[in-house]
């Protein structure tokens, strides 16, 4: 539809609101005018949001739109005059993102159509006070799909009118929220593994306990009952592991490449055949914590702000929370914890130095680093393991544990390992 309108307060050609028609101020009609022209020539730029006008006299029920844009109206199947109408009955429910603190991160609000139905008025106050209103609405179309919308907008009080304008824009953000869907049903399916595996290894230790008292089970069997005990263990961690994969797709295969490098340096510096097995377990699921943080902030491109660096450095914290709870034969818990502390203290979540962490951890601080440096991030391509092997020399002794780094060097270099 083209809109061409004349200048001044002169009321568009296509205009379907309330304030050019009605007894309100020149300011205000001067205003609504302004921005008319303005979401009209933004329009034709040919963006992909959707810009409105909307409008609404204070301590009222009642909002309707000055400028509606005919994509929303097609969009909702309805006049530009229903817009408003339709877009509130077609509200399946909302959702508010509000970032609380670096501790508690970001909390997500929440309400269906039926509880968002008596508190419209107080919502639209809520804007008017901090002057912005960010939300996204799940919207069921006629044509029986649903999609997602993004609503930003900047809320304008007229006080002589006591009228306030939205001046807003839309985005479709489906795949976003969808993706987001997805995320709390595979986090959900992981709880759900974790507490019925964890159920049947106690259960599992409860009966083998049993039968040594009652029968004196023989070595054989002993054995077979630890086998079944390590097969699920290997089946609750192969899960998370593939959980964090698909919730990071940037990252996928960066666990189990840790884990190999860490389980090879292990060897290396001579641990026993069970700690090396510990230190694998914990290398394919050392970054399980991060299915605590948002996916844009995993996936953003750019460098992270000072808020999004603390929510990435609580995935250890995390992580221990979760693991704690597993009775694994290792500390796989503490060696997750620390697996980002650093030799001189200045590592994280805790801040220890060299002699106070596990040497597993340390060894899977060493494998992580290199593995990252040498491997693709979303913010920058691969640097190649020579630029990894150099990181971990300059700092050997002051970040890194300098055996560690010395096994990691003539595995890299002498005995041409490879990450897989």
């Amino acid at each position: 539809m083209t809109r061409q309108h004349d200048q001044g307060n002169a009321r568009p050609p296509d205009y379907c609101g309330r304030i050019l028609n009605g007894n309100y101020s020149g300011k205000l009609k001067q205003r609504v005018v302004e921005c008319f022209k303005r979401y009209h020539a933004f329009e034709e730029t040919g963006t992909l949001g959707i810009p409105y006008i909307a409008a609404w006299r204070e301590k009222t029920n009642t909002i309707w739109y000055e400028y509606a844009s005919q994509r929303l109206a097609d969009l909702l199947d309805c006049r530009l005059t229903e817009v408003a109408e339709v877009f509130r009955n077609c509200v399946i429910d909302r959702r508010i993102y509000r970032y609380q603190n670096a501790e508690a991160g970001i909390s997500k609000e929440i309400k269906s159509r039926e509880e968002l139905s008596g508190v419209w008025r107080e919502l639209r106050e809520e804007g008017q006070k901090t002057g912005a209103i960010e939300a996204v609405y799940k919207i069921a179309l006629r044509k029986g799909f649903a999609i997602w919308l993004k609503d930003q907008a900047t809320i304008e009080t007229l006080e002589a009118d006591r009228i306030c304008l939205s001046l807003g824009l839309l985005t479709t953000v489906s795949k976003e929220m969808e993706a987001e869907d997805e995320l709390k049903k595979h986090r959900d399916q992981l709880e759900a593994v974790v507490q019925a595996r964890t159920a049947e290894l106690t259960k599992l230790n409860e009966q083998l306990k049993l039968e040594i008292v009652e029968r004196g089970l023989a070595e054989e069997r002993l054995q077979q009952s630890y086998n079944r005990l390590q097969q699920n263990l290997d089946e609750t961690v192969n899960a998370m592991s593939l959980t964090v994969e698909e919730r990071d797709p940037y990252t996928a295969g960066h666990q189990r490449r840790t884990a190999d490098l860490a389980m090879q340096l292990a060897s290396q510096i001579g641990l026993s055949a069970h700690a090396v097995k510990g230190i694998h377990m914990a290398g394919l699921i050392h970054d399980i914590g991060k299915i605590s943080i948002p996916a844009e902030i995993l996936s953003k491109p750019g460098r992270l702000n000072a808020a999004e660096i603390q929510l990435i450095r609580r995935h250890p914290q995390a992580a221990y929370d979760i693991l704690k709870k597993i009775d694994f034969p290792w500390p796989v818990d503490l060696i997750v914890l620390q697996h980002h502390e650093r030799i001189d203290g200045s590592g994280y979540p805790q801040g220890l130095t060299g002699g106070e962490t596990l040497i597993e951890a340390r060894i899977l601080c060493v494998a992580d680093v290199v593995e990252a440096i040498a491997s693709h991030r979303p913010y920058r391509p691969a640097l190649g393991i020579d630029k990894a092997l150099a990181e971990i020399s300059a700092n050997s002794g002051r970040l890194y544990d300098p055996h560690v780094v010395a096994a990691c060097l003539r595995l890299l270099r002498e005995e041409s390992y490879q990450l897989k």
